[in-house]
């Protein structure tokens, strides 16, 4: 049985805050005795006290503080962890040195995004100094922490997965794709880099789209009132629909015949995931970690990012190919069955930290002996 306590900082509820709550009961479930530091009144919090989670509430609003370097390490010497880790970077420096002289055998940096390293010494300390181990969800971000300076042997993929009993083939309940009406939809932070702008104008190019197409956005953020706005001024009312921030978004997958997401940087993205899990083809970018989901022409159809002619014809394709998109759905599902599911993201985080303990503890030993 290992002790872990994981630190997030963000105040919202993304992509990366649903697959750190999945591993977290995983290895619950494993036994290993798990606690969760997080921002205080979060849908986070919620949830992972609701999952039987340890959790410690705790505001870390810059990257060093002396308040909470204090109360983290107060939180350290109470939960005495043998593996320290962090789901986002403004915790890294603070963590660190709160768990300097106590428990921790093991600090692990999980990357969920596909932003390159600034080059300087501070972040090249940061993700190195102390750092046993970075746990990377793509090759892709992988091969730009290696860029940004941190050695390959610190690296590890290690893909996201899902619970494939949450996500019930969309073929095997039936929902025939009808060719007047086509539901195309998205779930995404309304964030610059998802790119959304580009949907909106891919949704003007193509012909008769208010009369046979639906675009469903399912998320919020800081870009809404600008789309919106795009969406009024390319007369798509009555074609666009924004649901705002939903909680549980299966439900809006299985309505939907075509996902899309036309990200300017991607890490992996846990919606394509999901969208696969329920056999909706996708028309992604081809950018980050969404080509280590999305092989083009197998299980969706991969664009150029800010192209929004390549996007309207990759939409247009789908729609009027029905059994086309049917047969990347279900290409899309077995790919999750084989390499994306939850049980093997648990596993090798599981067997990564044994690994680490076992390395740490036999050359702490050899020290005190020499």
């Amino acid at each position: 049985m290992i002790t872990l306590l994981f630190v997030d900082t963000e105040r919202v509820w993304r992509g990366g805050q649903d697959q750190l709550l999945t591993l977290l009961r995983g290895l619950r479930e494993r036994k290993h005795r798990v606690h969760l530091v997080c921002h205080p009144a979060t849908l986070l919090e919620r949830r992972a006290c609701d999952a039987g989670i340890g959790v410690h509430p705790l505001r870390i609003p810059r990257e060093l503080g002396l308040v909470a370097l204090l109360r983290l390490r107060k939180i350290i010497g109470s939960v005495r962890p043998q593996v320290l880790a962090f789901n986002t970077p403004r915790a890294i420096i603070v963590g660190n040195l709160a768990s300097r002289g106590s428990s921790v055998r093991v600090r692990l940096i999980f990357r969920r995004v596909s932003f390159p390293l600034r080059q300087s010494v501070f972040t090249r300390c940061k993700y190195t100094c102390g750092i046993d181990c970075i746990v990377a969800i793509s090759d892709s971000i992988k091969k730009q922490l290696q860029a940004g300076g941190v050695p390959p042997a610190r690296i590890r993929t290690i893909y996201e997965g899902l619970d494939l009993s949450l996500y019930p083939d969309r073929e095997a309940n039936g929902k025939p794709q009808d060719p007047s009406h086509i539901v195309i939809g998205t779930l995404a932070s309304l964030s610059p880099e998802k790119g959304l702008e580009y949907l909106v104008e891919a949704a003007s190019m193509i012909p008769r789209a208010q009369a046979h197409l639906r675009f469903v956005v399912v998320g919020e953020g800081e870009c809404r009132r600008d789309l919106e706005s795009r969406v009024q001024e390319k007369n798509l009312a009555d074609t666009f629909q924004f649901t705002g921030f939903q909680g549980q978004t299966l439900a809006y997958l299985r309505s939907f015949d075509i996902f899309v997401l036309p990200s300017l940087s991607e890490g992996l993205s846990s919606a394509i995931l999901a969208a696969m899990a329920v056999s909706l083809p996708v028309v992604a970018t081809d950018v980050g970690g969404i080509p280590e989901l999305v092989r083009d022409g197998e299980n969706g159809i991969l664009v150029p990012p800010g192209d929004p002619a390549a996007l309207a014809a990759a939409l247009l394709r789908l729609s009027r190919n029905p059994e086309e998109a049917r047969a990347m759905g279900q290409r899309g599902r077995r790919r999750v069955e084989e390499e994306f599911t939850l049980e093997r993201k648990i596993r090798e985080t599981e067997e990564l930290c044994s690994s680490l303990l076992e390395s740490n503890t036999a050359a702490h030993r050899e020290g005190r002996t020499t």
